[in-house]
């Protein structure tokens, strides 16, 4: 099986451990060796002080490394609940954070001056940065603005300051293996000048060197605990890891990429990126992997049919970088989100079934921002308006309605701003047409109060104010003859007088008729040809008087004039004999029936005056009576 990264990032913490405990027990043997000569003793005592300082420096570059995987476990973990809003990601992530600052403060210690310690403090503070970053978006995520989280995290400011840490930490690094290598170099040449002196104590070195390779066992087994813990931590991330060599071979699979592929790990590793997900997602994948082979962390989303099954993936790709800075592959860690791509595609499925019900809908549905922008309207918008909605989405509202009938609605909108729901009614035309409109605005509130736009429906009520009209105008109106009922008559009456009121020198006469032995009409022949008689006779009334003049049907054979603007009461009386002579002829009532209808006609005048409505009309009325009494078919003054 080809190598774990765990293995071998285990391997490079514990081995100096290892050595260190081995090179503790070698001191020993020279300092027990001293006993023998003093000579030895002086040579011993300078190579254990060398050999200390290498320890400190394998330490010093154990934490160097340690802090490099530290960050790097942070910013997985701190992705990964970024991705998934699972808070055990953050667990042994934030654990291996613990005490970075004191471990740094720890290692300034050693340094009181010079360009080691200000490059540490440098790190010492690019670290901070980074922890006030990790905790800044995972802040952000629990506050529900994880686009903002995102957004940190993928700023150039924290791949900046990574960059910086590499950097500075590979030099800190640098200089630290250049000043082991000089203090092996010493070693060898003090080692070369007292190997006489060590014969003397081979024995010891020989007892301690047995203790020495007990210890590096004992450091073996411990490592192959670790790598076991590494693995099962591993095995046990819900999201699929994986490593691959420079060229694309796998190296290392965990639990979940068995799981996703349905092979074990052995039969994964040594297969090429093609040989696993195919040449097609292989393919795709490629420009992803160049760019992490240059050094770069990549993240991007890709999707996989695996098993017949479509899988969706987001993937981060990690440059794996050895000592000597040279890139031997990358890390990939991979979330399957096939579950919330398939939640997106029914959300977008339930959007487009709701638009579709909005189009369909016969009204006007909008919603507007704080800013009166439109951010949706229905199709409804271009058959009222003529404007496409794909055309006005984003615009003002008073830039797209124009602004006549924006000042309609401003004040409304405004009150609908400020909180209050708001319902009218308001007439407005567009595209040559006049609709009667009826308007609900309703406020899109915050839980904190916040009004943040509107949501409106406007609803097309013209067929209902015209029915409205008819009704007013049927209530107004005689049904029979088509002639203004009592009800108007009184309304207009009143308005002639009132004129009459103000112009002193006006003339105004009611004219009260009706049908002579109209009762005799309906007995004789019916109710149907008394509806006729009283239709034509309307209808010769309204061809008497000018079009200004009002004719209106009281009740039954019952109808009244009201003629204005007369000069004199001879007027009124001509106006009368010309309905009698209107009169005279024969109705045709078809079917060979022709009946000759007469009428009587009461007439009273007024100039100027305070007479009321119900005076004026029992003058005529009163008139009326008299000519019946003296004959019928004739007209008579009050």
């Amino acid at each position: 099986m080809a190598e774990m990264p765990f293995r071998r990032s285990m391997s490079r913490q514990e081995e100096p451990n290892s050595l260190g405990r081995g090179v503790m027990l070698l001191l020993l043997a020279l300092l027990a060796m001293a006993v023998v000569t003093t000579v030895l003793a002086l040579r011993a005592r300078q190579a254990a002080a060398q050999i200390e300082r290498q320890d400190a420096i394998n330490v010093e570059l154990r934490s160097h490394n340690n802090l490099l995987i530290d960050l790097l476990n942070a910013e997985t973990g701190q992705r990964g609940y970024l991705l998934t809003g699972r808070a055990h990601y953050l667990q042994p992530y934030l654990a291996a954070m613990e005490n970075l600052d004191a471990r740094l403060a720890a290692v300034l210690q050693l340094y009181p001056q010079g360009q080691q310690r200000q490059d540490l403090q440098r790190v010492r503070e690019l670290v901070s940065l980074k922890l006030e970053e990790l905790t800044r978006t995972i802040a952000l995520q629990d506050a529900g603005r994880a686009e903002q989280a995102r957004a940190v995290v993928l700023s150039d400011a924290g791949q900046r300051q990574m960059d910086e840490l590499r950097s500075l930490l590979g030099s800190t690094m640098a200089r630290l293996r250049a000043e082991r290598t000089a203090l092996t170099e010493q070693l060898g040449r003090d080692a070369g000048q007292t190997k006489l002196w060590l014969l003397l104590g081979l024995s010891l070195l020989a007892l301690f060197a047995a203790l020495a390779l007990w210890q590096v066992l004992s450091a073996g087994r411990r490592l192959r605990v670790a790598e076991q813990r590494m693995r099962s931590i591993a095995d046990n991330v819900p999201a699929l890891i994986t490593q691959f060599d420079a060229a694309s071979r796998l190296v290392f699979a965990n639990a979940q990429v068995s799981k996703v592929y349905g092979l074990t790990p052995e039969a994964l590793l040594g297969k090429t990126v093609a040989e696993v997900r195919g040449e097609a997602a292989a393919a795709k994948l490629q420009p992803q992997i160049d760019r992490v082979m240059q050094g770069q962390r990549v993240e991007f989303e890709s999707s996989s049919t695996i098993a017949g099954r479509e899988h969706h993936f987001q993937q981060s790709y990690v440059p794996d970088v050895d000592a000597d800075g040279a890139v031997r592959g990358f890390y990939s860690v991979s979330v399957d989100i096939s579950e919330r791509k398939a939640i997106e595609a029914r959300v977008v499925a339930s959007e487009q079934g709701m638009r579709a019900i909005a189009d369909s809908l016969p009204v006007l549905i909008t919603y507007l921002d704080a800013q009166l922008r439109l951010r949706f309207l229905n199709a409804t918008f271009l058959e009222w308006l003529g404007i496409d909605p794909a055309a006005a989405l984003g615009r003002p509202l008073q830039e797209v309605i124009g602004a006549e009938l924006f000042a309609q609605r401003e004040p409304r909108l405004r009150q609908a701003l400020a909180g209050e729901r708001q319902q009218f009614e308001l007439c407005s035309t567009a595209m040559g047409i006049t609709r009667h409109i009826q308007n609900t605005y309703i406020p899109d509130q915050h839980p904190d109060g916040r009004v943040v736009g509107i949501y409106a429906l406007s609803t097309d009520i013209t067929p209902m104010k015209l029915a409205e009209q008819r009704l007013a105008e049927l209530a107004r109106s005689d049904t029979l003859t088509g002639l203004p009922n009592r009800r108007q008559f009184d309304e207009r009456l009143e308005l002639a007088l009132a004129r009459g009121r103000r112009d002193a020198d006006s003339l105004l006469a009611l004219l009260f008729l009706d049908i002579d032995h109209f009762k005799t009409i309906n007995d004789g022949h019916g109710h149907g040809v008394g509806d006729a008689v009283l239709q034509q006779f309307a209808a010769r009334l309204r061809d008497c008087v000018r079009s200004t003049d009002l004719v209106a049907r009281l009740a039954g054979d019952e109808f009244v004039l009201v003629l204005e603007g007369l000069a004199e009461a001879g007027d009124a009386a001509a106006v009368a004999q010309k309905i009698l002579d209107a009169m005279r002829d024969p109705i045709d009532l078809g079917e060979g029936l022709d009946l000759s209808v007469g009428t009587s006609i009461g007439v009273a005048t007024l100039r100027g005056g305070t007479a009321t409505p119900q005076q004026l009309t029992a003058r005529a009325d009163a008139a009326l009576y008299r000519a019946k009494r003296e004959g019928r078919r004739r007209y008579a003054f009050d």
